[in-house]
């Protein structure tokens, strides 16, 4: 009788043990409003270090280009839809609890740098009408969006 005893106190002790990490878990990723700029600070500074090192692999892939002007372009549209897209990822795994919320302040942030950098260098702007450079705004955040969307799902 003892053992059975001992064996049952054991099974609960060890559930126990389960329940307060799962709660810390939960408490964790329920993060208060002040943490919220924090964890987007951090995603998009993420974004950043991902985007500069997809500027530097699509600026290899045109060096060894026999002419790289053509490619130059759509290298660097690439390299700004994914720079969204993962930066969307990153921002959804670092703020576990709102991730669209994240997700959408990473592509807004993502965006107005965007258009500040293309304040300063209009004669490299896109030169597409402006439907077009609209469209392509609103495709970084979609893919910002997605991203973070895409960075929380859990397989069931």
């Amino acid at each position: 009788m003892t053992t059975r005893t001992s064996l049952r106190g054991a099974k609960s002790a060890g559930r126990q043990k389960k329940r307060p990490a799962a709660a810390e878990r939960r408490q964790q990723e329920t993060a208060s409003p002040a943490e919220f700029p924090k964890k987007a600070l951090r995603a998009f500074l993420v974004t950043l270090a991902i985007g500069a090192g997809l500027i530097l692999l699509a600026s290899l892939g045109a060096y060894f280009m026999p002419d790289p002007d053509p490619m130059i372009r759509p290298l660097a549209y690439a390299a700004a839809a994914l720079t969204a897209l993962l930066g969307g990822f990153a921002a959804g795994k670092l703020h576990g609890s709102a991730p669209a919320v994240c997700g959408l302040v990473n592509g807004l942030l993502l965006l107005a740098l965007m258009l500040l950098l293309s304040l300063f260098f209009r004669s490299h702007a896109s030169g597409y009408p402006a439907w077009a450079s609209a469209l392509l705004h609103a495709a970084v955040l979609a893919l910002s969006f997605a991203g973070a969307l895409l960075g929380v799902r859990r397989r069931r």
